[in-house]
């Protein structure tokens, strides 16, 4: 029998995108997946505002089945649920990373967390 695991050469992970208002939170993940995007990464932006209906545990589950796959899942929200969704990660073994869009060193956060997926950390 042949093995059918995932054979994806690169990391997936789930980067959970914080800040005051939600336009803060978007800005961040979009400009973020654009920046992977052009990396040639693979990337999905599971954006909360789409689905009214979808709890923070919810789209954490989404986003750790991605990121196991091989896939960046950007996830702009609110920190309401995001205690649950680090401890699921972390119990999976699956990459997560915070990053809050509010904060004054946005711009170095952003980078640092390319840097990170890219590989180049």
């Amino acid at each position: 029998m042949s093995d059918v695991k995932c054979r994806c050469t690169c990391p997936g992970a789930t980067v959970w995108v914080t800040g005051p208002t939600a336009a803060d939170r978007r800005g961040a993940a979009y400009a973020l997946a654009e920046r992977l995007l052009a990396g040639q990464r693979r990337v999905e932006v599971l954006d909360r505002l789409n689905d009214h209906d979808t709890d923070p545990e919810r789209i954490g589950l989404m986003a750790e089945v991605l990121a196991r796959n091989g896939i960046v899942a950007i996830v702009p929200c609110a920190e309401d649920g995001v205690t649950a969704v680090r401890e699921r990660h972390a119990a999976s073994g699956t990459r997560y990373v915070e990053v809050c869009a509010s904060a004054p060193e946005c711009a170095q956060s952003a980078e640092a967390v390319h840097d990170l997926l890219t590989g180049r950390r």
